[in-house]
């Protein structure tokens, strides 16, 4: 598998959030950031550009 490199910019609080993460789980903020992307890329494979109504509108759900 070749991999390329892509520059990401993400906002203060997530950077440091993902850094918890990282540390937390034990896994890089590389390995969270690639299998966050398999996971969107899986999604919308799945369910196609409607998974962005949720991403991009969370509290329209009733739980």
């Amino acid at each position: 598998m070749t991999l390329k490199k892509t520059p990401v910019s993400l906002p203060e609080n997530l950077k440091y959030e993902l850094e918890k993460m990282s540390v937390e789980v034990g896994l890089s903020q590389n390995q969270l950031l690639v299998m966050a992307a398999q996971s969107l890329v899986a999604n919308y494979k799945e369910k196609g550009s409607f998974i962005f109504a949720d991403l991009l509108n969370p509290g329209h759900r009733s739980y």
